[in-house]
C-alpha cells in the first residue's frame, strides 16, 4: 500500500472514530431549533430546482434491488468521469440514480421507492460535514418538527455519516489505481471493489 493511501485511510479512520461519537441528542436539538417539516413539494427530486443528483452506495443499491425487484443497471449509472487509463477505460468512484431531468423514481410528486430510498433522500435537507450539521436550501426549513422526529432524523444523519466514511475506507482499501490514457470501457470503483461495465 502506498504511503499516500495509508495516510488517507488513517485520516478516514479518525473521521470514523469522531463520527461514532456524534451526540444524536445534541444533533436533534440543533435540528429542532432550526425546524423542519417536509412539504411534499418534491423539489429536491426535480432538476429545475437545483442539482438533484443522488449518490448511492452498493449496500443501498442492493436494498433497492431487493425491495423493488429491479436490477442495478435499471436505476443507477456510474458518476460521469473524464479519468481514463492507458487503455482508454473510464474510471469513476460512485454510483448515482438515473435521471430524466427529475429522479426516475418520482411519479406525480411521490417517490416510488420511498420505503428503501437512499440516505441522502431520507435525511434531506440535512447532512453532516466534518461532524457539523449543514443544511441545503429547502422550503421545509423552519417548519414544525417534533422531538421524536428530530431525534429520528439525527439518528439517520449519524448512520449516513458513518456509512459514508466506512464506504470511503473500503474503497481506498480495495482501490488498485490506474494509469491515465486512451478510450475503452467503464470501471466504477466502490467499497466492494471494481465493477466493469461494458
Amino acid at each position: 500500500m502506498s504511503p499516500q493511501k495509508e495516510i488517507r485511510i488513517s485520516i478516514l479512520k479518525k473521521d470514523l472514530d469522531n463520527a461514532l461519537r456524534v451526540d444524536e441528542k445534541k444533533l436533534a436539538e440543533k435540528i429542532k431549533a432550526m425546524g423542519f417539516e417536509c412539504r411534499k413539494c418534491a423539489q429536491c427530486c426535480m432538476s429545475e430546482f437545483g442539482d438533484n443528483t443522488v449518490i448511492v452506495s452498493p449496500s443501498q443499491i442492493r436494498k433497492i434491488c431487493d425491495i423493488s425487484g429491479l436490477k442495478r443497471d435499471d436505476f443507477v449509472i456510474p458518476t460521469p468521469s473524464d479519468d481514463r487509463d492507458k487503455d482508454g477505460n473510464i474510471h469513476t468512484f460512485e454510483w448515482v440514480l438515473k435521471k430524466n431531468d427529475d429522479c426516475i423514481f418520482l411519479k406525480e410528486k411521490l417517490c416510488e421507492i420511498y420505503e428503501c430510498r437512499p440516505f441522502i433522500c431520507k435525511t434531506y435537507p440535512f447532512y453532516l460535514l466534518d461532524g457539523k450539521l449543514e443544511v441545503c436550501e429547502c422550503m421545509g426549513i423552519g417548519g414544525n418538527i417534533s422531538d421524536r422526529e428530530s431525534l429520528e432524523l439525527a439518528g439517520l444523519l449519524k448512520e449516513r455519516y458513518i456509512q459514508e466514511i466506512k464506504e470511503s475506507i473500503a474503497l481506498f482499501e480495495k482501490f488498485k489505481g490506474f494509469n491515465p490514457g486512451g478510450v475503452g470501457r467503464v470501471c466504477v470503483h466502490d467499497s466492494e471493489g471494481e465493477n466493469w461495465i461494458t
